[in-house]
């Protein structure tokens, strides 16, 4: 598919009374929102395995995760792995209760790997799984013998959690869906909420997403445009991408006083040489950024909040971010 025709499609829907809800539907029809098991299982165990090299582990930890989306494999990998109580918060309604049994249910057959990847023994897996699968009717039913707690609406800004409270804030592909303004509120609370020795894991994608649809654009593709030119091509509304480059990340987080322990980013081989050969003309708002920050299109981080004494923030020194060519992963 030719990325505009996406592009000005979403936008459209964007704009009509009842555009969520026709996108939802869509997405039904089309089968593009349908499990992805091993993708996104993987993007959960990516957390996990982040929050363990952190130094921090799961079980008996508070837990909050930032942008549900369709299908909760996060949190019930948390869960799985001993989690006291996992929150899971969207400003959109796309979870429904068929979406949270047909996840639960397909990791069955994934026990000895989530046991693996999650470092624990594959009994007390199997024992959380069979505790967690015990007859129950509804979505929140459902979820609370998960020890899930489901918030629609959720304001990542204003949680409700006391401060110094919560042990690990999660996200997976959703920071490069909200803008920086209130990506500093959000950073702001959770310092606020975190205890100390807490964690933030946040895995995300700086890459333009219509790239996914049409191979004949890089992931680079919407650095050429201004703001003003993306807005109408369709980078709003339902398609929102902030266009955010892997400085202003890890600004935006060390800004609100979050220490990062982890931080690496990948970079696109095939949008950086369309970079370099001047293939791929990028607007002025970019100049400030080397081709690798342009190019980047995945990042990994987590960060621990700073400590407070005597008026002053602590922290030790971080190593440069560790940075990888898309050829490198696995």
């Amino acid at each position: 598919m030719n990325w505009k025709i996406k592009a000005h499609s979403l936008a459209v829907l964007s704009r009509l009374p009842a555009g969520r809800q026709m996108y939802h539907w869509l997405q039904r029809c089309a089968g593009t929102n349908k499990l992805q098991v091993e993708r996104d299982l993987g993007r959960a165990y990516e957390l996990v395995e982040m929050i363990h090299e952190s130094g921090r582990f799961i079980e008996g930890a508070e837990c909050l995760e930032i942008g549900t989306g369709w299908h909760p494999f996060v949190p019930m990998v948390l869960s799985l792995a001993g989690a006291k109580r996992v929150t899971t918060i969207d400003v959109n309604p796309w979870l429904t209760e068929a979406y949270v049994r047909a996840t639960w249910s397909s990791l069955r057959d994934h026990i000895p790997e989530i046991a693996a990847r999650c470092g624990l023994p594959e009994i007390e897996i199997r024992h959380r799984y069979g505790a967690g699968s015990k007859a129950s009717t509804g979505l929140q039913e459902f979820l609370k013998r998960l020890r899930i707690e489901y918030r629609y609406p959720g304001d990542a800004r204003v949680t409700g959690f006391p401060k110094d409270s919560v042990d690990v804030v999660v996200s997976s592909n959703v920071l490069e869906h909200i803008p920086r303004e209130l990506q500093v509120e959000i950073h702001a609370e959770t310092r606020r909420i975190l205890r100390p020795g807490g964690v933030a894991a946040h895995r995300f994608n700086p890459q333009d997403h219509f790239a996914t649809v049409d191979k004949t654009i890089t992931h680079a593709n919407f650095l050429q445009y201004t703001s003003e030119e993306w807005h109408w091509y369709g980078g709003s509304g339902l398609a929102y991408h902030n266009r955010l480059r892997a400085p202003d990340y890890r600004n935006l987080f060390e800004a609100a006083g979050l220490k990062l322990e982890v931080c690496r980013e990948r970079i696109d081989q095939r949008s950086l040489k369309a970079i370099e050969s001047g293939d791929l003309k990028i607007a002025d708002e970019f100049a400030v950024y080397s081709p690798e920050e342009l190019a980047v299109d995945y990042m990994w981080i987590v960060c621990r909040k700073k400590t407070v004494t005597g008026g002053v923030a602590h922290e030790t020194p971080m190593e440069p971010a560790h940075r990888e060519t898309e050829e490198s992963l696995v």
